[in-house]
């Protein structure tokens, strides 16, 4: 059985197209920092009762917070089933100048209010709407009991940083679960060169999705059909210069993508993908009328970035799976690391 680097390094190679960047990571684009708050602990609640508590946040930070701008954004959702706040106007108007916070669903507006109150503290005068998307992680922890509040939050947010990610069962990755196995967080990076010049695709998941049937469903102790809601969350990022209409073509067409290792049995899975440039940044610091000088890509070299955003997803999703520690949640379940050959089975799938 081979290690799961080899795995990663055999798929890139298979693949083969786009390198890596230098950290393999959503944070090699210059400006973007990721934060994690992780809660694993078993307390009583007021009653006497046992709660496990395995659940956390994860901040992605696309440009320097302190900043007064606005970057351009486009999204896709398919089967949309959980809460995603501030999707309509960032879909309406085109733009992100929020932090982007994946946490669980009940503690989803712990996780607005706590963006707000981050934007107060920096002197910003917008950080609206709050990006926040909510994940089901029951499975593991007792989520109507183990809400975040607001100080845990405004934690992952101050300490988010530009180095290397951690992987796995961090942050909102802590409870997740996919194909029957532990999930979590992942993320990759590919390089991009168009003419003479370099850009960079990054993305970050985070996997809480997947039919057991597609593995051999050994990694989870407990009655599999009590699986919560399925979600797969994409947060993407380039610093190619691109519009609106162009980000959210590239974001459909990575939902879409088999990289996402989505059986179409599972008509009941919900994929969620955002996906910004930090490009032709908008400054909204200085008063009166803005006239914004924009680049913009030429279409026919799309094909070439979602081909890159594939790669990236695909690896981002091994990844979170063979780097998430094994977890034991709520009712006695535990949730074991995918082993190798079935990382190997959903790749020949």
């Amino acid at each position: 059985m081979n290690n799961g680097k080899e795995i990663i390094g055999r798929m890139k190679h298979r693949m083969g197209k786009f390198s890596p960047g230098k950290k393999n990571s959503i944070t090699d684009i210059q400006g973007v920092r990721v934060g994690h708050l992780t809660v694993n602990k078993d307390v009583l609640d007021p009653s006497g009762q046992s709660v496990t508590v395995r659940t956390g946040a994860t901040a992605v930070i696309p440009y320097p917070a302190e900043r007064e701008m606005r970057i351009f954004t486009g999204s896709f959702i398919l089967c949309g089933k959980g809460e995603v706040t501030g999707y309509q106007v960032a879909d309406d108007f085109c733009y992100l100048n929020s932090p982007i916070v994946l946490t669980n669903s009940f503690s989803v507006g712990k996780a607005y209010n706590a963006i707000l109150s981050y934007g107060f503290d920096l002197g910003r005068e917008e950080t609206w709407p709050p990006f926040i998307i909510g994940l089901d992680d029951s499975f593991l922890s007792d989520m109507k009991k183990s809400t975040l509040d607001e100080e845990q939050i405004l934690s992952a947010l101050r300490e988010a940083s530009k180095e290397l990610v951690e992987e796995g069962s961090v942050g909102i990755g802590l409870g997740l679960r996919a194909f029957g196995w532990k999930g979590g967080i992942g993320t990759s990076s590919r390089v991009i060169t168009m003419g003479n010049e370099q850009f960079t695709c990054g993305v970050l998941v985070a996997t809480n999705n997947g039919n057991p049937r597609q593995t051999k469903n050994t990694g989870s102790d407990g009655d599999p059909t009590t699986y919560p809601d399925d979600s797969l969350i994409i947060v993407g990022g380039v610093d190619v210069p691109l519009v609106p209409y162009q980000l959210k073509l590239i974001a459909k067409r990575l939902v879409l993508s088999e990289s996402c290792l989505h059986r179409a049995e599972n008509y009941s899975s919900s994929v969620v993908c955002i996906l910004f440039s930090t490009a032709n940044p908008m400054s909204m610091e200085n008063q009166g009328p803005r006239v914004f000088d924009m680049q913009v890509m030429d279409d026919k070299l799309l094909e070439k970035i979602i081909q890159a955003g594939t790669e990236a997803v695909l690896e981002a999703i091994i990844r979170s799976l063979l780097k998430a520690a094994p977890v034991q949640g709520k009712s006695g379940r535990v949730l074991k690391t995918i082993p190798d050959d079935e990382i190997g089975k959903l790749l020949r799938e």
